[in-house]
């Protein structure tokens, strides 16, 4: 483990350039996108410290099952955790369907080809959330950052010199870079706000009526299943169990106890929401099974042994087109510039991109005055790509993010119920189908370095051309010495 991590540490210092200029960089939030550029940053030689509300890195008040697609496994592979995420998480082969209120219809399902998903560099994993966030605190730390647990930011103060974060103990806490990744779901987030007060935007909230039921089952609901081939495809194979129906949906998945590693089932019930409130909340396995009533009595049966349930009202906020403060050197990044619906497969990847492209560009850094030319890159990089992820996932059943039947668009729904439906019961067919390869082509391949790169050669290295032309061009002051003695 740490043979892997002193590894990559030496790889990143190698591809340092020896004219490097560290600075300091403050992270707002230790979760999944400050954590990973926390990462993505030190690895390459900054400064970074990181602020968290909580009041460990161990452990989150809503802990609960996680979905890492190869985009996001292939970076924090790169990185070093390699060895321990697969310890602490199931590696998944593939996805079994049920519809949720129609018991006569089979399930049908998918395997993942090897031979294709190999060429992404990375692997599905699921996991529960308190693991992966503690293998990334872990990781951060070795790498050189400092964590810092309980701290409630109450101010952020963006300059173009010295921004700074005040905490609610008064002290203030300064560096050359403030990264908002303080996301926008769980209270209170203030970057996002912040940003769009000063570009004069709304944050505007539009209610999807859908709640997400977010809960933690023990294995033991497998076996009250009663049904040996379900319970050898999720536990052996570990197969997401995904039920749809109009209006409602539900993912469920082996992931392993933070604590002792036993086996446990993360489980996602998507269903309708007819309350005003649009924050998070505790909710009671009562609750859950009266949203259930008439669905699929093998997910009846499984909720009625969920514990740790949360219900997270489902919410569109817009996506940011600007993510750098016009103030100063403030850039928000993950959840907080581009909002994706809870429990969505793509978040991990999402903050992991973000991360890795800020390190990538961070490290040619050698003047001072290329930190904005650096952060405004960012979103410049990332904005059409975050959108162009959202399109190619909509209705494509290899790419699901939620059941089909929670879907925004008509359209998407039915073309994934359809997807679907061309699978074969057993999961196994001669070729790889035309949606597989496109998830993997466009979503899971996706490497956000090789996009930095192309970036630095294209854009970068012309300022570094343009900088260079404009001190040579800089006309040379001749003190004659004798006339200034005299």
């Amino acid at each position: 483990m740490l043979h892997t991590q002193n590894a990559d540490k030496t790889q990143a210092a190698q591809q340092r350039r020896p004219d490097f200029l560290p600075i300091e960089f403050v992270v707002i939030g230790g979760a999944t996108s400050g954590l990973s550029s926390a990462i993505a940053l030190t690895r390459v030689g900054h400064k970074v410290t990181v602020l968290d509300s909580a009041a460990s890195f161990d452990e989150t008040q809503i802990g609960a099952g996680c979905r890492i697609p190869p985009n996001a496994t292939k970076l924090f592979y790169r990185w070093g955790m390699e060895e321990r995420l697969r310890k602490w998480s199931f590696k998944s082969r593939g996805m079994l369907f049920a519809k949720c209120n129609d018991l006569d219809v089979p399930i049908s399902s998918h395997n993942w080809e090897d031979e294709v998903l190999g060429e992404t560099g990375g692997d599905f994993l699921m996991i529960h959330y308190d693991c992966l966030r503690r293998i990334l605190a872990e990781s951060a730390a070795e790498h050189g950052a400092k964590l810092r647990s309980g701290c409630k930011v109450i101010k952020v103060t963006p300059d173009a010199q010295r921004p700074s974060v005040t905490l609610s103990t008064g002290e203030v806490v300064s560096g050359d870079v403030i990264i908002g990744a303080d996301g926008c779901y769980v209270p209170e987030y203030h970057t996002r706000k912040l940003l769009l007060e000063a570009l004069e935007e709304e944050d505007a909230e539009q209610s999807t009526g859908m709640q997400l039921f977010n809960a933690i089952v023990p294995d033991s609901a497998l076996t009250a299943l009663g049904d040996k081939s379900i319970q050898q495809q999720v536990r052996e194979s570990g197969k997401v169990f995904t039920w749809y129906g109009p209006g409602y949906g539900a993912l469920g998945f082996p992931i392993k106890d933070p604590k002792t590693a036993e086996p446990m089932f993360a489980l996602f019930v998507y269903a309708a929401y007819s309350e005003e409130r649009v924050s998070v909340h505790l909710s009671t396995r009562e609750q859950l099974t009266e949203v259930l009533k008439g669905r699929d009595p093998r997910l009846v049966k499984v909720v009625e042994h969920a514990e740790r349930i949360t219900s997270i009202p489902m919410v569109n906020r817009p996506f940011l087109e600007d993510w750098v403060h016009p103030d100063g050197r403030l850039i928000v990044i993950g959840e907080g510039a581009h909002p994706i619906p809870a429990g969505s497969l793509y978040a991990p990847g999402m903050a992991a991109g973000d991360s890795a492209v800020l390190g990538r560009l961070f490290a040619h850094l050698h003047r001072r005055d290329q930190i904005d030319f650096f952060l405004n890159a960012v979103p410049e990089i990332r904005v059409e790509r975050v959108k162009s992820v959202m399109r190619a996932a909509s209705g494509n059943i290899f790419a699901v993010s939620l059941p089909p039947g929670v879907a925004d668009d008509g359209a998407q729904r039915a073309r994934a119920v359809r997807g679907i439906q061309e699978l074969s019961v057993d999961g196994m067919s001669a070729e790889p189908s035309a949606e597989m390869i496109q998830a993997v082509e466009s979503i899971f391949a996706y490497d956000p370095d090789d996009e930095a790169d192309d970036w630095w050669v294209q854009w970068g290295l012309m300022q570094e051309r343009m900088a260079r032309l404009v001190v040579e061009d800089t006309p040379s002051v001749h003190v004659n010495e004798h006339s200034a003695q005299s």
